[in-house]
């Protein structure tokens, strides 16, 4: 909140398994993660980690949790919405929003690409450039997206919140409590999306697991 009253700027990454797990891979979304204002711990997983290798994590910090919360804080603010075709505007109808909002072609991500859609965002701003942009892109482009723009945008807050996108624009169900608490939200999900989820979870939890064991035998 101070960040966003001193137009500091910035940008915050929600990391889960499957954005951590690339990180190890992809060394662009590796220093996207690093240069980030804030990582937060989007993921059971990544917190039970942290303490195991004593260096504990407060508590979980999911997107869909906290945009919500955010909203309600900055209610008499403008924001930003740039993300899929069709769900800011439900997103901003639902929560009574002040919203610019843009959707982005489809396409790779490349930093001009993501410069293309700044521009093309703040020409819907008339001049008014929300201080809190919200972006719903999907991991890993998300990430890449808010590092190559956020250092031409030094006044905006960028929170990179993926499927909180869906989520609130009422297109998917939340898993139940009992299943985010203990780190299950992702077999919701792939009980959900098998096609699209399946392959992914797949060869990411297994990495993560095979991490995750490796540090725990270090320590």
């Amino acid at each position: 909140m101070a960040r966003i009253a001193s137009g500091s700027g910035g940008y915050a990454c929600f990391v889960n398994v499957h954005s951590l797990t690339e990180s190890t891979r992809q060394p662009a979304l590796r220093e996207s993660l690093r240069g980030a204002t804030y990582c937060f711990a989007d993921g059971m997983p990544l917190v039970w980690l942290a303490r195991r290798l004593g260096e504990p994590i407060a508590g979980r910090a999911a997107g869909p949790d906290f945009m919500p919360a955010l909203l309600d804080r900055t209610r008499g603010l403008r924001h930003g919405l740039v993300g899929g075709d069709g769900l800011g505007e439900r997103i901003a109808m639902r929560c009574g929003l002040d919203a610019v909002i843009h959707a982005p072609p489809r396409r790779a991500f490349s930093p001009d690409h993501a410069l293309e859609d700044w521009e093309a965002f703040r020409a819907r701003c008339a001049g008014d450039v929300p201080r809190i942009v919200w972006i719903g892109l999907g991991a890993p482009k998300q990430e890449l997206w808010m590092a190559a723009v956020a250092p031409h945008a030094p006044g905006v807050m960028f929170f990179g919140v993926g499927a909180a996108f869906d989520l609130l624009a009422g297109l998917q169900p939340r898993a139940p409590r009992w299943m985010q608490t203990r780190g299950l939200e992702w077999l919701y999900r792939l009980a959900r999306e098998p096609r699209r989820l399946a392959g992914r979870y797949a060869v990411t939890n297994t990495r993560f697991l095979s991490r995750a064991l490796q540090l725990g035998r270090k320590k």
